[in-house]
């Protein structure tokens, strides 16, 4: 985390919570468990090498980037269903995360 300003009313450091890749979050979640999920995370664990690591909810089209990578190395409909359930879920962690980020500030 990093100091983005003071807080306007306590003159408190805000500390601004850094945005999870995808392939971050599916690493922290799913990561040598079990199940569909954790089948795709361990996949991406994997093939850490050539995955988008990187690419996360901040960027420019980043779900394509990343469907477009399965797609690329033939994933099956299984596996492009389970990535977007967790693309969902993803989605859904990063903004709940950047409103508590917000709302501290």
């Amino acid at each position: 985390m990093r100091c983005t300003e003071l807080h306007p009313c306590t003159n408190n450091h805000v500390m601004e919570v850094p945005i999870m890749t995808f392939y971050g979050y599916m690493k922290r979640n799913y990561y040598n468990k079990e199940g569909r999920k954790a089948d795709l995370a361990n996949d991406m664990a994997g093939d850490e090498a050539e995955f988008p690591t990187r690419v996360g909810i901040k960027d420019r089209d980043g779900h394509g980037v990343i469907r477009g990578y399965l797609e690329s190395c033939r994933a099956c409909d299984a596996c492009l269903e389970v990535f977007e359930e967790c693309w969902e879920e993803y989605e859904k962690c990063e903004k709940s995360r950047s409103n508590k980020n917000s709302s501290r500030r």
